[in-house]
């Protein structure tokens, strides 16, 4: 009779503790999440109930593979990979707890592409202390796998059949997971917080791989006989919901300076408009290149030439100021010493702190007057900013003091999202006094501190927020209508050139972020031989019978992963383009 060798029958001692342990993970999860399953089944027809029960199997056998490569790494390995899947399953359950699904390869794209701070705050908004009740199970099955399958003693010899063991699961986990890439939407289906983390960076190395990385297109040869004289600011908040300024109708007076530019001729308003996504870096990606269709499959918008190439080819100079550091924050990092393409300066934190500025302190007005600077120093400007605007945590938007505290109560620093009525109270209030600071006095002080009157601004935001209307604890990156409500609006100098292009702006239309790129380009005066992509119209062409249905994404960029487009209709659904106080309600 063939007898195993000592190796032998501990590695097969090792697959059945494995086994047992992947089992009792996955009926862990079967029962913490049993709402979700049932839901799922219920949505799902027949042919779909086949399709889950494979994809079940697939991710079945990858938590197994998972849990057997842990076992083949050496004690104080396995310490370290304990401690890490104890922080990925506490990130992926908040996850779960507050958006209903554990992160997609968008998550975790954000979560290594955005600044510092970012993280923070989006910690902050759906952690919650219940979550290490749901992890504990989960590290009560690792541990007591590390425990029961003791480090293998490996000799010289053995180290090739470790590995050798170890490549099967580890080329499963890749193939199923490529599977799963191509024929699975990513928030259709997990089985596993851990196995769930492995496809979202599979994923994201799936699609990077996938996606566009050559030179972005040009634009046909033209000259300008002489620098432009007008300067244009092109201003991308972050997290600004249009209906909550009383510029667009809120209760509560947190615009009172902008409304006072209408009064004065020098602000032209155009209502609620629907962003292009619920993501910074998509928004971003269509705002500065213009594309308008969804997702961007044919990847256009790395292809297309940017607003800055168009600025750039119109004689002005152009600068880049972020200190919010999302979308363009990457392609610049990823230029490395090479210059970005028609960016003649970029300004970021750093460039601040050199002219003495310190934003913690200033918060966006440090960005309005460096603006004013900028403009007072000279013309033929065309500056893109992002700005730092209502990110949550809403409370380090803005001062600490009383003056800056007009509506009470507010939120403290670190609170999470409490979407109960006092909870929502504090939330909005603690926002209005956000858009108060950020968006009001931002303006009032680069108007008032602007000598150089011939400029116009374009102003709106990445994407809104939803205000915990519905019960919601996240703010953003979901598909509801609440978070694509921005603002639009220009601001102009008293002396701008081109005020002719703001006053035949036609009544009654509806403006989406998809229009906003041809609008700069008119402002420009960019020629239509120089135009080489199909954009939506501008602006200043649109009639009231435009823009009937404005769409939106959210999710996947290029449409590798999961993502939904809808839209907003006209008439739109009861209250959207509206929001309210908790005491107006």
């Amino acid at each position: 009779m063939y007898i195993l060798s000592p190796i032998t029958q501990a590695h097969y001692l090792s697959a059945m503790i494995v086994l047992v342990a992947a089992t009792l993970a996955v009926l862990i999860d079967l029962v913490l999440r049993f709402r979700d399953y049932r839901k799922l089944l219920h949505l799902i027809s027949v042919a779909g109930i086949v399709k889950f029960l494979g994809t079940i199997t697939l991710v079945f056998l990858q938590v197994v593979a998972l849990f057997y490569l842990i076992t083949l790494l050496p004690g104080p390995v396995r310490l370290v990979v304990l401690l890490f899947s104890a922080f990925v399953i506490l990130i992926q359950l908040s996850y779960w707890l507050t958006l209903s699904q554990f992160m997609t390869g968008t998550d975790l794209f954000l979560a290594v592409t955005v600044s510092g701070d970012h993280r923070v705050a989006a910690i902050l908004s759906f952690f919650k202390p219940r979550v290490v009740l749901y992890t504990l199970p989960y590290m009560l099955i690792l541990s007591v796998l590390m425990i029961l399958v003791p480090p293998i003693d490996r000799p010289v010899f053995a180290l090739r059949e470790t590995f050798a063991l170890s490549a099967l699961p580890v080329v499963y986990l890749l193939v199923s997971n490529y599977v799963l890439f191509l024929h699975v939407p990513e928030r259709s289906f997990h089985l596993n917080p851990l196995t769930s983390f492995v496809r979202s960076a599979l994923h994201c190395k799936f699609e990077n791989l996938r996606e566009y990385h050559g030179p972005r297109d040009d634009l046909p040869p033209f000259s300008v006989s002489q620098r432009p004289l007008d300067n244009i600011i092109y201003v991308i908040d972050e997290s600004v919901r249009g209906s909550n300024l009383s510029l667009n109708g809120y209760p509560r007076a947190t615009t009172p300076f902008l409304q006072s530019l209408v009064t004065r001729g020098l602000l032209k308003n155009l209502g609620i408009c629907v962003a292009a996504a619920s993501f910074s870096h998509v928004s971003n990606a269509y705002l500065i290149t213009g594309h308008n269709e969804f997702p961007d499959n044919a990847f256009r918008t790395d292809k297309n030439p940017t607003i800055l190439d168009y600025a750039k080819k119109m004689g002005y100079e152009t600068i880049y100021i972020d200190i919010n550091q999302i979308y363009l924050y990457s392609l610049i990092k990823a230029a490395g010493d090479r210059p970005v393409r028609s960016l003649d300066r970029w300004m970021n934190d750093k460039s601040f702190k050199e002219r003495h500025i310190d934003l913690e302190t200033t918060k966006d007005l440090g960005v309005a007057s460096v603006l004013s600077s900028l403009l007072n120093e000279g013309s033929g400007l065309f500056i893109l900013v992002n700005k730092k605007g209502l990110h949550f945590n809403y409370r380090d938007r803005y001062p600490d003091d009383l003056a800056s505290t007009i509506w009470k109560p507010v939120m403290a620093a670190s609170q999470s999202i409490d979407p109960s009525e006092a909870g929502r109270e504090k939330l909005v209030n603690t926002y209005d006094n956000g858009i108060r600071f950020q968006v009001d006095e931002f303006f009032r002080m680069f108007v008032s501190e602007t000598t150089n009157q011939n400029y116009v601004m374009l102003y709106t935001s990445d994407h809104g927020q939803t205000l915990a209307e519905h019960g919601q604890v996240y703010t953003h990156m979901k598909p509801d209508k609440e978070i694509v409500d921005v603002p639009d609006f220009f601001v102009s100098g008293e002396r701008y050139s081109k005020k002719r292009l703001l006053d035949c702006i036609a009544s009654g239309i509806r403006v989406s972020h998809l229009n906003n790129f041809a609008t700069l380009l008119d402002l420009m005066e960019v020629p239509d031989s120089l135009r080489v992509r199909p954009y939506d119209k501008s602006i200043f062409a649109l009639t009231a019978e435009d823009n009937r249905e404005r769409y939106y994404m959210s999710g996947s960029l290029h449409g590798s992963g999961d993502y939904v487009v809808r839209a907003i209709h006209t008439p739109p659904d009861q209250g959207w383009g509206m929001s309210r106080p908790v005491d107006n309600n």
